[in-house]
């Protein structure tokens, strides 16, 4: 086997392992947000925690370029439908969790980064994680009723994993979110389920606006 083919052999293998890897973990993971939401919420069952980790995690692997970038990037993925599921649930995004994402995400980024010599490309990624928290708290000035502190940590988070691909992966996942956002609103107004003031989970639609914009523009 060539070094071409055992490297697109290794390319086409990672989404998959990640997504078996990312069952279990986020089955045993669905306990824990169920006891940090205080919460028996059926978005935090551990087969719906599962699946979405399982996909998220699938998605966030087939993108990255190595196994060094693989492995902050299925933490991402899992860690990302906790946080989903439990704003789904609650409408919160617990700090626990996002106390534990930040330093463990970032920490292997920068092990990637070093592993796979991109420190430039690590430099753009905390640089965007900063810009994309301050454009989400800027909103949650503007807009406490839709956007919350929680969003806003969790958009650091996503900022700079957009941030590792590029300038405009994050100014897509930003205006998605936002698009995206919109649209749920108002379908619930159509559904007549809501109205202007109607209160809906955001994290769901930033993380949304990520993987799309990571997707199309990989």
């Amino acid at each position: 086997m060539t070094l071409t083919a055992a490297a697109a052999a290794a390319a086409a293998v990672r989404p998959v392992l990640a997504a078996g890897l990312a069952l279990p973990a986020g089955w045993v993971m669905a306990g824990w947000g169920r006891r940090v939401c205080d919460s028996d919420s059926h978005w935090l069952r551990g087969w719906v925690v599962a699946a979405v980790a399982a996909a998220l995690a699938w998605v966030a692997v087939g993108l990255a370029g190595s196994w060094w970038e693989a492995v902050p990037f299925w933490i991402l993925g899992v860690v990302s439908a906790l946080l989903i599921c439990c704003d789904l649930a609650v409408m919160r995004l617990p700090d626990p969790i996002m106390g534990w994402a930040y330093p463990v995400v970032l920490g292997t980024l920068t092990i990637a980064a070093g592993g796979s010599e991109q420190w430039l490309r690590l430099g753009r990624a905390l640089l965007a994680g900063v810009l994309f928290l301050a454009f989400y708290l800027v909103n949650a000035l503007v807009f406490p009723r839709g956007i919350y502190l929680g969003d806003v940590k969790f958009a650091g988070l996503i900022g700079a994993w957009l941030g590792w691909f590029g300038w405009l992966h994050l100014v897509w996942g930003a205006l998605l979110a936002a698009i995206l956002g919109g649209v749920v609103g108002l379908v619930l107004i159509l559904l007549r389920r809501g109205g202007l003031r109607t209160e809906y989970p955001y994290g769901p639609m930033i993380a949304a606006g990520a993987w799309i914009a990571a997707v199309w523009l990989i």
